[in-house]
């Protein structure tokens, strides 16, 4: 019995290589990943990534999360409207795969007008909940703007402007005044995650802006100088605000009565 074990002890070195040394290990690694495909176990390989320093176009990647985004242990979504902000997916498509070095393809809801930005890595999804985000619910699990985009403005603007461009509208405010009816260009956001909703309006009141909040889940501005240094001051990433604000403008100079 000691012999036939010694002898097969020495066959399995020649076939996995010595396990007392690193190229043994790797080698017999290898096999076991190998043996794990073909039986098809369920082993999940964390996929490389690139671990992105902090930075604006990150924090702006995160407030598009807190938007539109959903964490689960295997798999981050960004769902939104197929028709009206599909190019904004593309821009967030981009953002993860210049961040993260992985793939960030765009998968169409059949029989619906939304798609779905999909990264499927464990890695990411440990990385971005490290960075402050939560998994599953986002309201119950109370998700509140990250300490460390919190403490730099630059950081805090790039987060407000994933946020918007995701949860905000550009809407026409129609009102009138002495019988005349007047319209004027206002932004709303919509949030019913109470923290981020707070964090979004001490943000822009801390740049100049005076946003007010007659509900309680939805944020406005509606002032022509506010709304202009919105997008001086914040911008956006989404091509449908854009859109709206130049067509909003056109109608405004053939009419005289629509003000941006």
């Amino acid at each position: 019995m000691s012999r036939a074990g010694h002898l097969g002890g020495l066959a399995r070195v020649r076939v996995h290589g010595n396990p007392g040394t690193l190229a043994g290990r790797r080698r017999g690694g290898l096999n076991s990943l190998k043996t794990h495909r073909v039986t098809d176990s369920g082993f999940r390989i964390l996929k490389q990534i690139s671990y992105p320093a902090r930075s604006v176009d990150l924090a702006e990647l995160l407030g598009i999360l807190a938007g539109d985004g959903h964490i689960d242990e295997y798999q981050v979504t960004v769902t939104t409207n197929s028709d009206t902000d599909r190019a904004h997916a593309h821009h967030t498509s981009k953002l993860f795969e210049r961040l993260f070095s992985t793939q960030a393809p765009i998968k169409f809801i059949k029989n619906k007008k939304a798609c779905a930005v999909v990264v499927s890595s464990k890695a990411v999804c440990l990385f971005l909940v490290r960075l402050g985000m939560v998994r599953g619910h986002k309201i119950r699990s109370g998700l509140q703007m990250p300490q460390w985009i919190r403490a730099r403005k630059k950081y805090r603007v790039a987060f407000v402007r994933g946020l918007f461009d995701t949860d905000g509208c550009v809407y026409v405010d129609t009102h009138r005044i002495n019988g005349r009816e007047y319209k004027n260009m206002g932004l709303a956001f919509t949030n019913r995650c109470l923290p981020l909703l707070a964090e979004f309006k001490v943000t822009l009141e801390s740049i100049g802006l005076h946003p007010t909040q007659k509900t309680k889940y939805t944020v406005f501005l509606r002032r022509k100088g506010d709304i202009r240094r919105y997008f001086d001051l914040i911008g956006t990433s989404n091509e449908k605000h854009l859109n709206k604000v130049r067509d909003y403008s056109l109608t405004s100079e053939r009419r005289g009565r629509i003000e941006v």
